[in-house]
């Protein structure tokens, strides 16, 4: 007999279940290495992307409000997830990329549309940029601006990361998750002191796999103007996380975006503010099927003009 007795365990399925809401939480083998993922629905493919030491299940929302139309998928990201990393190789946007490549292959998916959160907005732009016959649109939400002072909010998050997980006290975490909304949720403190012991169980190779990341920022400034598929950018107006990418820089360098600004909204657009986002991201791609569908503008030569 495991840990749980029998009817523990039968408890414990359903309440699994009713957690994902009839997602399939699946495993798929890239070079010999084992990566999780959660899967629902039939349809065009939805590829979603979380942030660092985010999640696959913070996805749960989005995910069971498209199943009845679209083939939804969210991966734990090697390097942006607590429990998810490279065996050898290391976490850089290039190979991130590559293993996000095969990952849409195993699907046998065509074109996906991509949603993002925070830092893995810039695999998702990265991707996009470097592979567009593989993407169909991208949402980004919350995108950091990595540009900035020569790549300081990489630094600022790595040190902010660095002193959350450098203390058993729970404090910076709180502070942390406070700062990630513009109204907070309460946190109990078990909650807390929980999440604390598993990113420092993590701590080392966490901080590593962020310098990593944060060592490509050159390669996304270099990519970011080459993307040509039709994009939405979500922001909140409150993000005390990060100084992000505003809609001036989507104008110079990704003419044909779609930009909402949701009010009273944190860093967490998709947590604080699920039916929004739910409710643009629909509009945006069901225009960006209609001008799929009708092909680009000749005086454009793009798809991904969307306007209201």
């Amino acid at each position: 007999m495991s840990f749980f007795e029998s009817q523990e365990l039968k408890s414990l399925s359903r309440y699994v279940r009713g957690y994902l809401g009839g997602l399939r939480s699946l495993c798929m083998d890239i070079e010999g290495e084992e990566f999780k993922y959660l899967e629902g629905g039939e349809g065009d493919t939805l590829i979603f992307l979380h942030g660092v030491m985010g999640s696959k299940t913070q996805w749960r929302t989005l995910m069971q409000a498209y199943t009845s139309h679209y083939h939804v998928v969210a991966v734990d990201v090697p390097g942006l997830c607590l429990h998810q990393s490279f065996a050898q190789k290391k976490h850089t946007l290039r190979q991130i990329t590559l293993w996000l490549e095969r990952v849409v292959t195993r699907l046998r998916a065509d074109r996906v549309h991509l949603v993002c959160h925070s830092l893995g907005c810039a695999v998702g732009a990265y991707f996009a940029a470097t592979r567009p016959e593989m993407v169909k649109s991208a949402a980004f939400l919350s995108f950091p601006d990595v540009f900035s002072n020569k790549g300081q909010v990489f630094r600022n998050l790595l040190a902010e990361m660095d002193n959350v997980v450098s203390t058993a006290d729970i404090a910076p975490l709180a502070d942390y998750y406070r700062r990630s909304y513009a109204n907070p949720p309460s946190i109990p403190n078990i909650v807390l002191r929980y999440n604390l012991r598993e990113v420092r169980k993590q701590r080392d190779r966490v901080l590593q796999s962020m310098r990593e990341f944060s060592d490509s920022g050159p390669l996304l400034m270099a990519q970011i103007r080459q993307i040509k598929v039709p994009c939405l950018i979500v922001n909140g107006d409150v993000d005390n996380i990060s100084p992000l990418f505003d809609e001036s820089f989507w104008q110079l360098n990704v003419p044909g975006h779609y930009f909402v600004e949701l009010n009273e909204c944190g860093h967490l657009p998709h947590l604080e503010k699920p039916d929004e986002v739910i409710y643009e991201h629909r509009r945006f791609i069901e225009r960006v099927g209609k001008t799929e569908y009708q092909g680009p503008s000749d005086d454009t030569g793009k798809y991904g003009i969307i306007l209201d």
